[in-house]
């Protein structure tokens, strides 16, 4: 059957031309025929990012109607942002509440969208793997400089020279991401490691203005606590993310809910809020306090 000779192609192929065949149409139409979630063993190499995920890898849909109904080991997460809740603020001490909410509706967008298409074909996977990497480029130049602006409200020249970091970091991340392909196993540590150089960038202006200040006014005037809590919500999810625990301790346990990619997810989102609460702390103070 076309069916089996096409699977027999995918198994026994190498990630090039191979992988990219798209399925023919058989006699039941509209490809109804062809498989949707399988094990790993069966799917092209371009569709494996986990070993040890055995079950509950999506199979090429070839087709946007179909990517999005069926259940696979994508992350399970619902990404929810406000963007949209009102007009842009006028305050130039709420720029920065904005601007972090849009690039975080950005992020959150573009990853949504990539794991929903991911498994329609070999081009569409890696042209949305790498708008992913871009919008999580974009989240972390919106944390680094949105933390810059409370950190050195009365410092303007250190605040620019920080915002150039974030900016050159965010870049610089996606260009090595974008060169080394965006995907795929064996850029996992790569991915891991330039996540964690992004982290810690953003953290740089928060431990030098603690310094400057002190723990006890960098906790009232710019959320410390909850800039801490972010950065370890962030590391942690890296962390789960590159060791590919828990599913590397019990392959096949984790195939749907509660492998490292969702709980990588989860760390960001949560992460994403404790920023929030960070940037409320810093408006707050501003906003009594307005003169330096």
């Amino acid at each position: 059957m076309a069916k089996d000779a096409l699977l027999s192609s995918l198994l026994t192929g190498s990630g090039g031309a191979v992988d990219c065949v798209e399925p023919e149409k058989g006699k039941l139409g509209d490809m109804a025929y062809w498989p949707t979630v399988t094990t790993k063993d069966q799917i092209p190499d371009w569709l494996r990012d986990n070993d040890y995920i055995v079950g509950g890898h999506p199979m090429p849909t070839y087709s946007y109607r179909r990517v999005p109904w069926f259940r696979d080991n994508r992350p399970c997460s619902v990404h929810v942002c406000l963007g949209f809740s009102r007009p842009p603020p006028h305050q130039r001490r709420q720029a920065s509440l904005w601007l972090f909410n849009r690039r975080s509706c950005i992020c959150f967008g573009l990853s949504t969208t990539f794991h929903t298409l991911r498994s329609h074909s070999y081009k569409v996977h890696h042209s949305w793997g790498k708008m992913d990497i871009l919008g999580i480029c974009v989240l972390a130049l919106g944390a680094g400089s949105s933390m810059t602006f409370y950190a050195f409200y009365c410092r303007p020249v250190v605040q620019r020279v920080y915002w150039g970091l974030n900016l050159f970091s965010a870049l610089a991340a996606a260009v090595v991401l974008f060169d080394s392909g965006g995907g795929g196993s064996k850029m996992r540590t790569l991915r891991g490691g330039v996540f964690t150089l992004l982290a810690l960038s953003a953290l740089l202006p928060f431990f030098h203005t603690a310094s400057l200040m002190g723990w006890s006014r960098a906790r009232d005037e710019i959320g410390a606590v909850w800039y801490l809590a972010e950065g370890m919500s962030l590391l942690l999810g890296v962390g789960l993310f590159v060791s590919r625990v828990p599913e590397r301790l019990k392959p096949g346990s984790f195939d749907i809910l509660g492998h490292s990619h969702q709980l990588f997810h989860i760390c960001a989102i949560i992460g994403g809020a404790f920023h929030v609460a960070t940037l409320v702390v810093g408006y707050n103070y501003r906003r009594m306090h307005p003169s330096c």
